[in-house]
């Protein structure tokens, strides 16, 4: 890179070198151009992007403008360190050649002869220094680079012999490596320590034995782990460090310098400190400090905290003592009364209600007083009158009180605030000066505001900023925006003119795709909104960058402009640097859950909630930028160690099912972004899985396609079709209790269509603060589509996020969902020797139980183990069979609240409230017979996401399941464990 840029600098700064590269051709000047052809070092060279930056077309009279252009054109692609052109004679016009002389660019550095370091670290040590590729002219600064990681680990005599190999695009540095001898320790010098404690670090640092190989980079970690260990211990000043002296290429003294600092012990006195994290107040193990002004930083912390929390008089002194082996610092700290507000009081007031006031404010009767909110307080309502004209307006604040504690030691106050609200400005008239490329009417949209509008100061200069950055982005690079605010002697109206110079319009002359190689140069340009001869907006730039990153395909994305000596246009150059096209991840975990398994006794069998281990592991696989294109193939694999189902007829001995790799998903993808108009995503798919249901065992295999559009930031669209067969087994349901369709099709074929919109303005997928998510879903299966059976099915979920007012920790999230679907009625052959026995089916069928909702579990009702939720089948409406097993159905009604509260960056408690139920048929649903459950859970925020446990409780009746002669009571708890939040 570096090499290209001072070639493009000596072709700008330096008059001579377009002379010299066009030599012999002023002589042509004039004649007709026949034939223009592109050489790389001597070869041909038929490169699209290239042959579009020849200004010298065939059949125009030659230029040496021209000429000159398509020199710099060239160059600014960056990847040639020298452009020639030479002209001849051609059937009466002149032969142009423009030969271009390739960068050698070392793409690979391979070693050999490596050994004593590791290979990984020695190729990173150089990448680091000098990047995955550089100019060949750095290889001997590379050398360097190689030598000086040998020194590092004790080789001082490592011998280096760098080869370039290789085509001149794409070099390989071949790096012969002779190690020689590794130096050894004579001695180990320990200095900043009382010789009693010499044994002890040795040891620690394992440096115990003789003529240990010297090692730098081990000696560090060694030295950075011993550190770490210190500071953990209170020794928060410990600082180590290492320096060698070289007696021969093979021997070296290491010098230890041991600065472990004194034992650092921190005490409180005085009052207690509620609701504080004494670590934050007193950062002095995260700063590894003890400087004076750390602790009187500390001091106004601690102080500030409890001013927060209505100790108005609070304050905080500390002391040092000790010496250099033991430093205690004793924080002294005075609360003092806690103050409380009586009542609140508004005057002066005229153009807010006092109701108004008060609620901007934000201060209520009986709660702590605050100095620091009531100030935000009367910034809020000077700011609320400041948009409402009055930009002169003063609140101010003022306590009284009877000065005396009430029994439990509290000051109340009376707070009073007065309001001076000067004189309301209105705007009187809108000018616009020194506008020609833009009309009046379109600044007039930019700024919209109109004779008699409140005058607010900082929105008229973001209508500034506004109209600034609608030059900037149709081209106008030096345009400049003033705004001149006339107000009249009284301050009661302003006059608004905005002053524009607009300057010269920048028009793009071409856009240039360089560094790719693999992906093909249509599918950047085509995420490219910069076109030539458009204007060069800042807006186009930004959304051409946003385009390019959300393909996934580039490591990095730089934009630059070059101008090639006219002011008015620019080429635009796009250098990518592609990432990796193979995609490889792997994982493993387990699973915690409570989930139902049939208990067979002699008098009977019955559901019982166990909790259960489920080890699992996944892989995946994936290759993107297919045939040039943003097209991606991925394989993803994960199987979960589990138990089977058990069938409900087996003897007590027979309990148990196989244990086994039983659980398992193998999905293969394919998307292409922007397939279908540009607008519309593809993806298909092929799936085979096994999943143990509690019930029943489900193995799936099909294939889906889907193509999704997103409209906006928030809003998606996604329609789709699947194919596939849901083969049931091992099913615990008892067989009297199972509906016709299970009878029927234990095995089913379904063929279906689906759409779905969703709605998502959280500013957080995964642990949202704000924001709402509404999604729609519909499914229709038929049987004129090739399904066995037909359906139609409708799901609606929403939920909303909200921090509360005045406790930025604390998140409160509500959530509610409803599904419904229907059956088709269809007749049916009750047997095959039976042709006159048929069975009618009429009214709302049930689905398919691999169809059907199921409730229950961490991420519905918590109360209730997964797919637990609902009523007995002997009630109206009921999905839970005799024994307690769940069957599904046709519709289900979800409700949740939730209290997330941040108690700590990584710690977090929730407490909810969910209900809901399951219910066989649509026309049976009924709020009387909603089913709820409480609890509450705590969230660890892990690196990889948030990890939840929760223990939920059910409220109201708990039925009763198993043999009629023992019925067992549905437990009270139930426990889960989960990866996110809930909802």
């Amino acid at each position: 890179m570096r090499g290209w840029a001072f070639c493009l600098l000596a072709v700008l700064c330096w008059p001579g070198a377009p002379a010299q590269a066009a030599r012999d051709v002023d002589r042509y000047v004039g004649l007709n151009v026949v034939e223009v052809r592109l050489t790389a070092d001597g070869r041909p060279f038929d490169d699209p992007a290239a042959r579009e930056l020849v200004e010298t077309r065939p059949g125009e009279p030659l230029s040496m403008r021209e000429v000159r252009e398509t020199l710099a054109h060239l160059f600014s692609l960056g990847l040639f360190r020298g452009v020639e052109v030479d002209a001849s004679d051609r059937r009466g016009g002149v032969a142009l050649v423009y030969d271009l002389r390739s960068l050698e660019t070392v793409n690979r550095v391979e070693f050999s002869g490596v050994r004593g370091v590791p290979e990984e670290w020695l190729r990173r040590f150089v990448s680091q220094r000098h990047g995955t590729s550089f100019p060949a002219g750095d290889a001997a600064a590379v050398e360097d680079t190689v030598r000086r990681a040998y020194a590092e680990r004790g080789f001082f005599t490592a011998r280096v012999r760098p080869e370039i190999a290789g085509p001149l695009a794409r070099r390989v540095l071949r790096m012969a490596i002779e190690a020689g001898p590794r130096a050894r320790v004579r001695r180990w010098h320990i200095t900043g320590e009382s010789p009693v404690f010499h044994d002890t670090i040795r040891t620690r640092l394992g440096l115990r034995n003789p003529r240990t190989p010297y090692d730098g980079v081990e000696i560090v970690q060694r030295l950075g782990d011993y550190e770490g260990d210190l500071r953990r211990r209170g020794y928060y000043e410990a600082r180590l460090s290492h320096e060698i002296e070289r007696l021969s290429d093979v021997d070296v003294d290491v010098r230890l310098a041991i600065r472990r600092g004194p034992r650092v012990e921190v005490t409180f006195e005085g009052d207690e400190v509620p609701g504080a994290r004494l670590a934050d107040l007193v950062p002095i193990a995260r700063e590894a400090s003890v400087d004076e002004d750390l602790l009187e930083d500390a001091d106004q912390r601690i102080a500030g905290h409890l001013q927060a929390l209505g100790y108005g008089d609070a304050a905080v002194t500390h002391t040092r003592d000790g010496d250099e082996d033991r430093l205690s610092i004793v924080f002294r700290v005075t609360r003092g009364p806690l103050y409380r507000v009586r009542a609140v009081a508004v005057r002066g007031n005229q153009a807010v209600a006092d109701d108004r006031v008060r609620s901007i404010l934000g201060v209520t009767t009986g709660a702590p007083l605050v100095v620091r909110e009531i100030d935000a307080g009367l910034a809020a309502i000077e700011e609320h009158y400041n948009r409402l004209g009055f930009a002169t307006v003063r609140a101010v604040r003022s306590f009284s009180g009877t000065g005396g504690r009430g029994e439990d030691g509290e000051v109340e106050q009376r707070v009073e605030i007065a309001i001076d609200e000067g004189l309301r400005t209105i705007i009187g008239e809108v000018a616009f000066d020194g506008a020609s490329a833009q009309s009046s009417a379109v600044l007039q949209q930019v700024v919209d505001v109109r004779p008699g509008d409140a005058y607010y100061g900082p929105q008229i200069e973001r209508y500034r900023d506004a109209l600034l950055e609608s030059y900037l982005n149709e081209g106008y690079e030096q345009a400049q925006v003033m705004l001149d605010a006339r107000f009249a002697d009284d301050l009661s109206t302003v006059d608004l003119v905005f002053r524009m110079v607009e300057g010269p319009q920048v028009l793009v002359d071409h856009v240039l795709i360089v560094g790719n190689r693999t992906v093909d140069s249509a599918t950047i340009r085509r995420e490219v909104t910069l076109a030539p001869g458009a204007p060069l907006g800042l807006d186009d730039v930004a959304e051409t960058r946003r385009r390019l990153n959300a393909l996934g395909m580039f490591r990095r994305i730089d934009i630059r402009e070059f101008s090639h000596g006219r002011s008015d246009r620019r080429d635009v150059i796009i250098e990518v640097e592609e990432a990796a096209a193979t995609r490889l991840a792997y994982g493993g975990g387990f699973e915690l859950s409570q989930r139902l398994r049939r208990e067979v006794r002699a008098a009977g069998s019955r559901a019982i909630e166990r909790i259960e281990f489920a080890p699992r592991g996944s892989f995946e696989i994936g290759r993107r930028n297919l045939w040039g294109r943003n097209r991606s193939i991925d394989l993803f694999t994960r199987v979960s160690v589990r138990r089977k189902n058990d069938p409900p007829l087996l003897a007590p001995v027979e309990t148990g099912g196989a244990f086994g790799f039983n659980e398992y998903r193998v999905l293969a993808t394919y998307r292409e972004p922007r397939a279908i108009r540009r607008d519309w995503d593809v993806q298909m798919s092929g799936f085979v899985e096994q999943a143990i249901r509690p019930g029943f065992d489900l193995f799936s295999r099909g294939v889906a396609a889907q193509v999704t559009r997103s409209s906006g930031v928030a809003t998606g669209t996604s329609i789709g079709y699947r194919l596939g067969n849901n083969d049931t087994s091992n099913r615990e349901l008892n067989r009297e209790d199972e509906d016709i369709v299970d009878r029927l099709f234990p095995n089913v074929r379904l063929s279906s269509f689906s759409a779905s919109r969703v709605y998502d303005t959280r500013d957080d997928p995964v642990e949202p603060a704000r924001g709402s998510l509404v999604t729609l879903e519909s499914e229709v299966a038929a049987r004129t589509i090739g399904s066995e059976v037909g359906f139609s099915k409708s799901f609606v979920s929403g939920s909303v996020y909200r921090r509360m007012p005045g406790v930025p920790r604390i998140v409160l999230a509500a959530g509610a969902r409803l599904g419904v679907a229907w059956g088709f009625p269809r007749a049916l052959d009750a047997r095959e020797d039976a042709p006159e026995g048929r069975v009618a089916a009429a009214g709302s069928l049930a689905l398919p139980i691999s169809e059907r909702f199921f409730a229950g579990g961490n991420a519905t009702v918590r109360g209730f183990a997964l797919d637990r939720l609902g009523n007995p089948r002997t009630e109206t409406g009921g999905t839970i069979d005799q024994a307690g097993f769940p069957q599904g159905g046709n519709a289900v009604i979800i409700f949740n609240s939730e209290l997330r509260i941040r108690v700590t960056p990584a710690i977090g408690l929730v407490t909810f409230v969910d209900a809901g139920n399951v219910y066989d048929r649509v026309e049976h649903v009924s709020l009387g017979r909603i089913r709820s459950g409480a609890g509450f859970g705590v969230r660890y925020n892990s690196p990889v996401g948030p990890l939840g446990f929760d223990i939920g409780f059910k409220l109201g009746e708990r039925h009763f399941f198993g043999d009629e002669t023992s019925p067992q009571q549905e437990q009270l708890m139930a426990l889960h464990f989960s990866f996110g939040q809930a909802f």
